[in-house]
């Protein structure tokens, strides 16, 4: 929009050549953000203060500017401040602009300093280590700036923010199920990431704690169970709640929870040792498990009463291994950990999260020996660890 006004005002200036007013030393000044902007009638600008100088700071001023003392617009003076650090990309962009309309740009204060900025961003510099991250978010629409010119990199973030980021970079998926959070509104701008968090075993219990703050260790436990997920789901075909097959050689399966109906053959393994069924199941089809012996243990995710209550066209069909009922996750995968960081037990429930971060390349240490699972993360942070690990 400055860009507009700006070139409306320099074309009606240029096509009627106006004369300079006898006030032509007048001076009118807006401040925006802490600089200071002061358009002289003779086409001079200068900025006191501090801060970035930006499109947005120098649209403002420009609206202002009409024609040189000669009665024909010609140059473009612009004085920045010794406080004032400009967008050379802006500048450049600028004298561009003005060029195109037979003007020359004199910049009196050449000890100003130049940034490049990224994006649009004033507190995003071409050098920063999230500088490609955070356009490749925003691009992707993974998450925006704070406002229209900053991303506010170094501001600490929440854990419905990474997981409404996490949630966006896989695809936004919808999700039918039942919200079990009390603190979750549907209006919340995070409510599917939550729902989706909790399906894929993020979140669990009652209370979605969003406001809480993302540290390290959390980051990559949500990521790892995420990237887990969907490389595990990708060895199934489900369709509509059905089950139909599962294409992996693992021989511990964990059926997702969004599964309600498994139909024959789905696993016909003779490897398959364990399985692990969720709650959401409701009925499992005659032929299902092929069984010969190889299928020793049945992790099932709900009560006793709740595994009486599906329906088994095969009642013998896992006659021959134990159920547990109530778990979660096979217990023979909770194995220590070893990832060479010393405040990183082997046992911690993040242990293989953080593995799993650090061998993909999506963050390291804090240290050579040293994680640092408690440190609160940054949405510059956060962006540049979803860069590492999901761009192609």
């Amino acid at each position: 929009m400055k860009k507009k006004i700006l070139s409306l005002a320099l074309a009606l200036a240029l096509c009627l050549g106006l004369a300079v007013p006898a006030f032509a030393a007048e001076t009118i000044t807006q401040t925006f953000d802490g600089i200071t902007i002061a358009t002289t009638l003779d086409g001079t600008i200068s900025y006191t203060g501090s801060g970035v100088l930006t499109e947005v700071h120098a649209g403002a001023g420009l609206e202002f500017f009409m024609v040189a003392t000669d009665g024909k617009v010609k140059t473009a003076k612009i004085n920045i401040g010794a406080n004032i650090t400009y967008d050379a990309k802006w500048l450049a962009e600028m004298k561009d602009m003005f060029s195109n309309h037979g003007l020359d740009v004199i910049i009196s204060n050449t000890s100003a300093s130049a940034v490049q900025t990224v994006g649009g961003f004033t507190d995003v510099k071409a050098g920063d280590y999230f500088a490609d991250p955070v356009v490749w978010a925003v691009n992707r629409k993974i998450t925006a700036g704070t406002s229209a010119t900053t991303f506010s990199p170094n501001q600490n973030c929440t854990v419905a923010q990474i997981l409404t980021f996490l949630w966006r970079a896989y695809g936004s998926p919808k999700s039918n199920g039942k919200n079990p959070f009390s603190d979750v509104k549907s209006s919340d701008y995070y409510y599917n990431a939550a729902l989706w968090a909790n399906q894929k075993g993020m979140v669990t219990g009652g209370t979605f704690g969003g406001d809480r703050p993302c540290t390290r260790s959390m980051a990559v436990t949500y990521m790892w169970k995420a990237a887990s997920s969907a490389d595990f789901e990708a060895n199934f075909n489900i369709g509509d709640g059905y089950l139909y097959e599962y294409t992996g050689s693992s021989s511990d399966v964990v059926i997702p929870n969004t599964v309600t109906y498994i139909v024959s053959p789905a696993f016909y393994s003779e490897d398959l040792t364990s399985v692990t069924i969720p709650s959401s199941v409701t009925y499992v089809e005659y032929g299902t498990f092929f069984d010969e012996g190889s299928l020793l243990d049945v992790y099932y995710e709900g009560s006793e009463a709740q595994w009486k209550a599906i329906n088994f066209e095969d009642s013998d069909e896992l006659s021959k291994a134990t159920i547990h009922y109530n778990c979660k996750m096979p217990q023979q995968n909770q194995q220590p950990v070893s990832t060479g960081f010393t405040d990183v037990p082997g046992t911690a429930d993040y242990a293989q999260a953080v593995k799993w971060a650090v061998d993909k390349g999506v963050t390291s240490g804090t240290s050579a020996t040293t994680f640092s699972p408690d440190s609160v993360c940054t949405r510059g942070q956060i962006v540049t660890f979803l860069h590492r690990a999901l761009a192609k």
